[in-house]
């Protein structure tokens, strides 16, 4: 392996999640002592997903360059028909699931699922994200079907955006992690209603899941590492050691706990695999939301 400096790519914009976590992986790398070289942050978060992936391309078989990774490596791709995607990238490790919320302005008075779904009814509701196709224009679909109410979904440049329509009451509620709306929560603004996944979030075991209040929208996300193109399996091998070693520091164990995650961790090989059953699921959906022909 190069002892080049560490190129680490964040696909996502300042106040989105992927930046969270890369901070937090390389905290976790230099504890566990596991890699010697400098890492330097590479912001390529401007459009999600196609600015990292394009970096990527540029970088085939540079074993000092990574990049956080998301659905947004399939999803953007399968939406605008790009020429390269996550399958051409050298997957390295699934790293961990997230819990995503419904977040609404805590000026409004709203307590509970049923107080937030009672407001949903008799006009259109509104939600929004930074593009359709996103996570937060499906789960916000998902969730109207099953109430039986109208979306209203607006498009804004960045997830960061999204909240900040929130607090100005430019939209009736949101879908986003605790990494992204953690600021909002401590200052008051936000306040999170219900969990989208199976069960209630340890972080937040207060809040109920959709399950509970008879609306059946469930979904997990999972975050992520991959590497350029044409990384050879000597070189896999020294990012699973310097992976497994940094997941295993309390660094990072405090990182899952501060943000409601879970680990989730899948090595290369196997990450490789879930990433297509996850291209096939996408695929589908996408197509169900009329964003895919």
């Amino acid at each position: 392996m190069t002892d080049k400096d560490v190129q680490f790519v964040v696909h996502g914009p300042p106040g989105s999640a992927p930046p969270v976590l890369a901070q937090a992986f390389m905290k976790a790398v230099a504890q566990s002592g596991c890699d010697s070289r400098p890492w330097d942050i590479i912001d390529r978060g401007n459009d999600p997903g196609v600015d990292a992936l394009a970096y990527l391309m540029e970088h085939a078989g540079e074993d000092n360059v990574l990049s956080t990774c998301t659905p947004v490596f399939i999803q953007a791709p399968i939406i605008r028909g790009m020429p390269v995607s996550v399958r051409d990238t050298t997957p390295l490790a699934r790293l961990v699931s997230d819990t995503f919320f419904l977040v609404v302005d805590t000026a409004r008075g709203l307590r509970s699922i049923e107080d937030v779904v009672a407001t949903m009814r008799g006009r259109k509701t509104r939600s929004a994200g930074y593009f359709l196709g996103g996570i937060n224009h499906l789960l916000a679909l998902a969730l109207t079907q099953a109430v039986g109410a109208e979306l209203d979904f607006t498009v804004v440049p960045d997830e960061p955006t999204v909240w900040r329509n929130l607090v100005a009451g430019r939209i009736d509620w949101g879908c986003g992690v605790i990494a992204e709306i953690q600021p909002y929560l401590e200052s008051g603004e936000l306040t999170v209603i219900g969990a989208f996944s199976p069960e209630r979030s340890p972080r937040m075991p207060d809040v109920p899941t959709f399950s509970e209040a008879g609306l059946p929208v469930t979904f997990s996300m999972w975050r992520g590492i991959v590497g350029p193109p044409g990384l050879s399996a000597e070189q896999c091998a020294r990012w699973d050691t310097i992976i497994r070693s940094a997941i295993g520091t309390p660094a990072w164990q405090a990182y899952l706990e501060d943000n409601g995650q879970a680990d989730a961790f899948l090595p290369s090989e196997q990450f490789r695999h879930f990433l297509q059953q996850e291209w096939d699921w996408y695929d589908h959906h996408l197509k169900l939301a009329g964003v895919v022909k």
